[in-house]
């Protein structure tokens, strides 16, 4: 099955703090279980909540300067289109470029490739297609737009599926946030493996009916299988 580039994330990874895998850390790009590097904070026109500046500042040892620094980059990036809304990284090369600069001094910070495959590439740019010209693009549809094909490469190590359901602003939640691995287990005879994903999903389309089937009770957006790749 052919898989193509949704872009690239910076995590940080937390221990998850409820359900069946609390205190376990998962390698979910979902910054609703894991923290991402690049987000609303880092570009310069959409907040200046100062309380939340100042737990970024203390969370990753960063100065004031620090943070405009980080600003004028990712608001460069944004105009360049190498970074997309809201914190996908566009290409490999300006996510290492961005965590080399900036978050050198972090050590636990994860570095995920996101893929996808038909048909829920085109679901997902159906879903997202911007309505008008007042909705901007999400980093995810742009991406996926350029059907950038899957490239093998020793540096990119697959690490299982996520199950995700993705927000209008591009964000993203997991099936983790719901804690129904189980269910997944026993409905579809998933495996989880070590990273907190699994191992293989054959029936994507079965799951995706599951998942945005709104009596089932899960988070009203639509939901989709990812591949992840862990680069080193």
């Amino acid at each position: 099955m052919a898989y193509y580039l949704g872009g690239y994330y910076l995590i940080r990874q937390k221990p998850i703090d409820f359900g069946s895998h609390v205190h376990k850390t998962v390698f979910t790009c979902s910054n609703c279980i894991n923290e991402s590097l690049l987000d609303d904070w880092s570009y310069s026109w959409t907040t200046n909540n100062n309380s939340e500046i100042e737990n970024i500042k203390s969370e990753y040892h960063l100065s004031d300067e620090n943070i405009k620094s980080i600003r004028q980059w990712v608001d460069k990036a944004f105009n360049e289109k190498r970074i997309g809304w809201i914190n996908v990284f566009n290409d490999l090369g300006t996510a290492k470029e961005f965590r080399d600069t900036f978050f050198s001094h972090i050590s636990d910070i994860r570095l995920i490739g996101v893929y996808f495959a038909e048909p829920e590439i085109s679901d997902l740019i159906t879903e997202f297609k911007p309505r008008d010209e007042n909705f901007g693009q999400l980093g995810l549809y742009e991406n996926l737009m350029n059907r950038t094909p899957e490239v093998e490469s020793a540096r990119e190590t697959f690490i299982g599926f996520d199950i995700i359901g993705i927000e209008m602003d591009g964000g993203y939640h997991t099936f983790h946030c719901h804690d129904i691995s189980a269910d997944l287990v026993e409905k579809f005879g998933l495996e989880p493996n070590e990273y907190g994903l699994f191992k293989e999903i054959e029936d994507m389309q079965s799951i995706g009916r599951y998942m945005n089937d709104e009596e089932n009770g899960y988070e009203p957006v639509p939901w989709f299988v990812c591949k992840e790749k862990l680069v080193t």
